[in-house]
């Protein structure tokens, strides 16, 4: 469980509405995790609840992370590396794994 104030310095995953610098406090009703609908996101790749980082480490785990204005990830070590990486992995896994059918054998006309 993932609790108190945290800033997501991961890759944007948009399916779920998470975004780089995203600022979470667990000031909700039960105070029991600031998280809950990302849970299952988390099982599926830990290295997500990895990035999901203190706001007192920020700073040094965005110098870790080195970004060009371009906001590519030019660091290549340290851990926060690692785990950005392996969640660039499961992001493009599930790419792959969601891509829409082919259109091969469907016949297309075009009208002239």
């Amino acid at each position: 469980m993932i609790t108190g104030q945290r800033i997501y310095l991961g890759p944007n995953i948009m399916s779920i509405g998470l975004k780089y610098g995203q600022g979470f406090t667990d000031q909700g009703p039960d105070k029991s995790s600031i998280f809950p609908h990302y849970e299952q996101f988390i099982k599926d790749c830990p290295a997500i609840g990895e990035l999901f980082v203190l706001t007192h480490e920020v700073a040094k785990v965005r110098r870790q992370l080195n970004f060009d204005y371009g906001r590519q990830m030019r660091g290549t070590t340290g851990k926060y590396v690692a785990f950005y990486n392996e969640v660039q992995n499961w992001l493009a896994k599930r790419a792959k794994s969601t891509k829409t059918p082919s259109t091969e054998g469907v016949k297309v006309t075009t009208h002239a």
